[in-house]
């Protein structure tokens, strides 16, 4: 045998008796989005092929040094099994290229990821000359990125910020000690709103979620608001539904009881215990309308008084579940179980007139926002509402960053599904439910022919 096939078969031994590499099954997400620029603050997001055991972490190097380490944790709304690293690559005063990151699990095992920067003179518009800029209206301190169509629009929306803060402190008979924060995102996040340190919400003149701020603003204002108030413990199922009831509908004005009844008509109906022990994994606009239209049932059956105190005060059950803690506060406030009580809102929605345009409009929305859903997962994972990437406000301006809200994917398959989901979602607000039935159908066997 030739020394050089000698040299070979020694080589292919101790390769395979090297120690094996981590299951490559782990995901690596960078943010901001897409390419990433000399300068960025880069930010990670480590998802676990399987759920993790507690306690498991890893952590990412860079040429020897240690950019930081964290836990695997549930992440936002439906609690996804990740370790996320915040602002912790600092890419400034590097030079453009390809930089290896190593990865090492606390069990010993490790991988490694090629990431290259770009040129930060190559950084799409509006950076690099955007900033965060703020000013103050009489209920909130805004704050939005200079360039951005918010920046152009800043006056209206001041405006219809403090109608809508004026209305909800009037529907709940209270007044704010201090100013709102209020962050508005030159991107679609989720269904444009959220709420948790101040209200964020999506505006932009391309947003396939529509602008329509009143409704939005009004929710989340709602939610902010019920955060200040506060309560003993308040399940998902009644604040999310006492923030459409506030609101009178959901993405747009809508009569909550005839189109919940609809539900029933389509076989969609949720089991009120199911909705509340696992809300967010629902279909969406389908449990936030009944969570609605039971929120509306039970003012009208005792009054908003009965509900208020209902719903501020609901105890906590250790070791029960959210429709077991509903069942036990319901039976207290109102002396029926949550069976008892469901069984007489189904009647009360049964006997509800339904038109066929409420129905027809019912199903559209469920299928545009579906289609909204399934766009966001395949293409734009990280406005997915679900496990949304949404950095917290303060945090950023005190960074000086803007990239993680003003870069999104912008393939030639974000452009192509955005520009049909504008066109989806013109049609259906605009009770055009034929063509709207038309190209949501197209917008549908896109996506479903993109589908990995």
């Amino acid at each position: 045998m030739s020394y050089r096939r000698f040299s070979f078969l020694l080589l292919l031994l101790l390769a395979g008796c090297a120690e094996p590499a981590a299951d490559p099954g782990y995901t690596v997400v960078t943010h901001p989005d897409g390419k990433l620029y000399v300068g960025d603050q880069v930010s990670f997001e480590v998802l676990a092929p399987a759920l993790e055991p507690e306690g498991q972490t890893v952590e990412i190097s860079l040429e020897g040094g240690s950019l930081g380490t964290s836990a695997f944790s549930p992440f936002g709304i439906g609690g996804r099994d990740q370790a996320t690293f915040w602002w912790v690559w600092d890419t400034s005063g590097l030079t453009p290229g390809v930089y290896t990151l190593t990865f090492t699990l606390g069990s010993g095992e490790s991988w490694v990821e090629e990431l290259r920067l770009h040129p930060a003179e190559r950084v799409p518009a509006p950076e690099p000359q955007a900033a965060w800029v703020s000013t103050t209206s009489e209920c909130c301190e805004i704050h939005y990125i200079s360039g951005t169509d918010a920046a152009r629009d800043i006056a209206i929306l001041s405006e219809i910020a403090d109608q809508r803060s004026s209305a909800v402190a009037s529907q709940l008979g209270v007044s704010l000690q201090e100013r709102i924060p209020l962050i508005f995102m030159p991107r679609v996040i989720g269904h444009g709103g959220f709420a948790w340190d101040g209200v964020y919400v999506s505006y932009l003149d391309e947003n396939y979620v529509g602008n329509g701020m009143e409704i939005v603003l009004h929710h989340e204002f709602v939610h902010y608001y019920d955060d200040w108030i506060g309560g003993a413990y308040m399940p998902s199922i009644l604040q999310e539904g006492y923030a459409v009831y506030l609101s009178g509908g959901h993405f747009k004005p809508e009569a909550l009881a005839p189109r919940a009844a609809a539900l029933l008509a389509l076989d969609w109906y949720i089991p009120l215990a199911d909705l509340a022990n696992d809300f967010y994994n629902q279909q969406h606009d389908i449990g936030y309308l009944e969570a609605a239209a039971f929120v509306g049932y039970l003012h009208e059956m005792r009054g908003p008084g009965t509900f208020m105190e209902f719903y501020r005060t609901i105890p906590y059950l250790e070791n029960a579940s959210d429709a077991e803690i509903l069942d036990a506060a319901l039976a207290a406030a109102y002396g029926s179980s949550l069976d008892e009580l469901e069984t007489d809102f189904r009647q009360y929605l049964a006997a509800q007139v339904v038109t066929e345009q409420v129905r027809l409009d019912l199903e559209l929305t469920v299928a545009y926002f579906d289609a909204v859903r399934h766009y966001q997962s395949l293409f734009d994972p990280s406005a997915y509402f679900l496990t949304a990437w949404l950095p917290n406000g303060q945090e950023m301006r005190s960074r000086g960053i803007v990239a993680d809200f003003t870069r999104r994917p912008e393939a030639w398959q974000n452009l192509l599904l955005e520009r049909l989901l504008i066109m989806d979602h013109a049609r259906l607000f605009a009770a055009e439910y034929e063509p709207a039935a038309r190209t949501l159908g197209w917008t549908n066997w896109i996506l479903e022919f993109l589908e990995p």
